[in-house]
């Protein structure tokens, strides 16, 4: 099958398209004929070699929708033909794999596009409000980086509890995060959100890049309050609060993650920002890696 990866790190330039054998499939694997992938920062950065030296041949990938092609004896709830979206192992191939407990049937009315954009930011947002961020109706919660992936789908989720939603970002993209159903919006670029946001939020969940301005998430939030973070160091402060740094958890299956994010889409109207599409073809992968690089807006998606 066609696949596409790196076995040295560096530039987009480092993509190359292999012939590589179709997966064997174990017991609980299913195999999934790809449709779409979702391009991630950390792929972005694994490429370039930000964590470690790449001394033998990547097939990246974990985001993925498209049709089951095959599944592994133990594998009960799927069958070939089945529209999916998964959280699986090396989707930058003509067929990916994953199994049962990350993978989730997808309604006819959500393209394989929309559904390949939510995988990585959709579990993020889903622990990040409901673990880490404990968010319960009626709270106020302060979402920085709104109008990113995990943002947005943060304060949909938030919303979709009941809480009270502020949502935090640049001006230009005000109208976008207006239209989650945020209560309010503070635009960082025309006014000061520590100073104008001061000691109301029970929780603030900063998906914004790194966890930037961690001290102002210690101004905003209400003594008692949790700030859920992509940053990894703990702001110092006097005041009773409690960080929890968003990270990958067992804790929370990616089955129920993945399957209330569909479900929101599907009943509430919830979405992600698409905002490059490329071919499944090697100029594609590079294409997208390059956006990656260039930090636009907007989801990075391969399509067939």
């Amino acid at each position: 099958m066609k696949a596409f990866g790196y076995d040295h790190n560096g530039g987009p330039e480092v993509i190359e398209e292999y012939d590589v054998p179709t997966p064997e499939l174990k017991d609980k694997d299913i195999l999934i004929e790809t449709q779409a992938v979702g391009l991630n920062n950390f792929e972005r950065a694994s490429r370039a070699g930000d964590f470690r030296t790449t001394t033998h041949r990547v097939i990246p990938g974990r985001d993925v929708a498209g049709i089951v092609k095959q599944v592994g004896s133990d594998v009960t709830k799927f069958a070939p033909s089945d529209r999916v979206v998964a959280h699986g192992h090396h989707s930058y191939s003509e067929f990916a794999t994953s199994d049962e407990t990350n993978t989730v049937k997808l309604p006819d009315d959500i393209s394989f596009v929309q559904a390949a954009g939510i995988v990585t930011p959709g579990v993020t947002a889903y622990n990040a409000v409901n673990l880490f961020g404990q968010v319960e109706p009626g709270q106020t919660v302060i979402v920085k980086g709104a109008s990113g992936g995990v943002g947005s789908l943060a304060a949909q989720i938030a919303a979709d509890l009941g809480a009270n939603v502020i949502g935090i970002g640049s001006s230009k993209h005000e109208a976008d995060v207006k239209a989650l159903g945020v209560s309010r919006y503070v635009a960082y670029d025309k006014e000061d959100p520590a100073t104008v946001l001061a000691g109301q939020g029970d929780v603030v969940i900063n998906s914004a890049m790194n966890g930037a301005s961690s001290d102002d998430d210690v101004a905003m939030v209400k003594d008692g309050g949790i700030i859920s973070s992509v940053a990894h160091d703990e702001p110092e402060t006097s005041k009773n609060i409690q960080f929890n740094h968003i990270a990958p958890t067992s804790e929370v299956s990616d089955t129920d993650a993945l399957s209330k994010i569909i479900e929101l889409m599907t009943n509430k109207g919830a979405s992600i920002k698409i905002g490059y599409e490329y071919p499944f073809s090697l100029d594609g992968f590079r294409q997208g890696h390059q956006t990656l690089e260039e930090k636009h807006s907007g989801r990075v998606i391969i399509k067939k």
